[in-house]
């Protein structure tokens, strides 16, 4: 049920003042709330009408009755209640995913006391109605919800519920978890300009080789140390002191640059580093990324791929 505006945005400020988020909830008395489901209202009405009878025809048997319902009553608060006092809802993990796909978040339900709390119900429009049972031991949850855009996913403020064991009352509380999933941008292809030249116009490509055994690479000075098995005697003979230097040959490392698409909108420049990025991990080919204000250095394997999508997924956001 949605109030008028005015109203409904004075109900969420007073509910963000009463129960405001946490990583850890505890749910205590001034976090509970209980009510009558229809069917509890149908057995109040009852009752106040065979009390009514009771009164009027001085009936034993309708005032036994009439009590015996409101009594039934009078239970089911406090057996509802119970179910959620002292429940704890921590938060676990959100998780990384592409924008438009479902971000999950996965919680835990746990309790001091280790008794049966029957099923409970996990209320929001983005999900609808998920339910669990939790039999005394602690009791994972998983939420999903859609994403529409990059960045931050925040779990939506949800209603927890429990209407165990008769269903004539319904206890809930209002639950704001501080936990965020992240949407990285959904990969476009761009084509990727060189970055970064040396002062005669062509890429540096120093980073193919680096110093080894295998391959004669150059002859450069003798220094102190050098063995004398690379000395190159052809130069010695004729007065020159110098050495045989190798190199090993490695892959190249690909950087991603901020500044390798110019011109073009900054989520699309997101989308265009996120589309390489799948690209050199699809290929194995070690890669890192710039940003400007961030830098990973090149590597490769799943868990480089998705730091490098979670600082896409962060950029320009204030953490």
């Amino acid at each position: 049920m949605r109030w008028p505006t005015p109203v409904q945005r004075r109900l969420d400020a007073w509910v963000q003042r009463r129960l405001p988020p946490g990583r850890e909830v505890t749910l205590k008395q001034s976090r509970i709330f209980i009510v009558p489901t229809r069917q509890g209202l149908l057995m109040l009405g009852l009752a106040l009408v065979v009390l009514l009878l009771a009164i009027n025809f001085e009936s034993s048997l309708n005032y036994a009755l009439g009590f015996w319902l409101i009594a039934m009553l009078w239970a089911a608060v406090h057996l509802t209640y119970r179910n959620l006092s002292g429940l704890v809802v921590r938060a676990e993990q959100a998780s990384l995913v592409e924008a438009g796909e479902n971000a999950t978040y996965s919680l835990l339900l746990s309790s001091f006391r280790t008794r049966y709390r029957g099923p409970l119900e996990f209320h929001h429009d983005d999900w609808g109605q998920i339910g669990v049972e939790m039999d005394g031991r602690d009791t994972p949850v998983t939420l999903s919800r859609p994403t529409t855009r990059r960045g931050r996913q925040p779990l939506p403020r949800f209603r927890l519920e429990s209407r165990y064991p008769f269903g004539l009352i319904v206890a809930w509380s209002h639950i704001k978890m501080d936990l965020d999933a992240w949407a990285y941008p959904e990969p476009v292809e761009q084509p990727l300009q060189p970055v970064g030249t040396e002062p005669d116009g062509e890429v540096s490509n120093d980073h193919f080789i680096k110093t080894g055994t295998e391959d004669f690479h150059s002859l450069r000075e003798y220094q102190a140390g050098d063995s004398v098995h690379r000395m190159h005697w052809p130069s010695f003979s004729r007065g020159e002191l110098v050495v045989k230097h190798f190199v090993d040959y490695q892959a190249a490392d690909q950087w991603l640059d901020w500044d390798a698409f110019p011109g073009i909108a900054i989520e699309l420049r997101l989308s265009a580093l996120a589309w390489h990025m799948n690209r050199c991990h699809q290929q194995d080919r070690p890669f890192g990324l710039r940003l400007p204000d961030h830098e990973i250095a090149p590597d490769k394997g799943q868990r480089h791929l998705e730091r490098c999508q979670r600082a896409l997924a962060e950029f320009g956001e204030v953490i």
